[in-house]
């Protein structure tokens, strides 16, 4: 295989690549958020969240890691849907944030 092919084709695939991670890494804002299918919103949420909890376990240390204890994020994705619909000019990571937030707050509320 020619030199110039193999480079072209790494090329073609690194701007893939770097495209579709654009949707799963960045920070959505809330009208794109609405238009991605649930797959990519788990997998969003999973990679955006798993070491801001990873932190908030180690500086808090509670008794218990609700955020590991979920049995999926299905939670989550309607949390920030519906923050999304309600904040159409804020970021998904605002909704994120907030359901973390809540999730790992010792303070009840009434």
């Amino acid at each position: 295989m020619p030199a110039h092919f193999l480079s072209s084709w790494l090329l073609l695939c690194l701007i893939a690549f770097n495209a579709h991670s654009q949707h799963l890494f960045g920070n959505p804002s809330c009208s794109d958020w609405q238009q991605q299918p649930a797959a990519e919103k788990t997998t969003w949420l999973n990679a955006y969240l798993m070491p801001l909890n990873m932190t908030n376990v180690a500086r808090k240390k509670p008794k218990v890691d609700k955020f590991s204890q979920l049995n999926s994020l299905d939670s989550v994705v309607l949390y920030v849907d519906q923050f999304c619909v309600a904040n159409t000019d804020a970021s998904a990571s605002v909704g994120a944030i907030r359901f973390l937030d809540e999730l790992t707050s010792d303070i009840k509320k009434d």
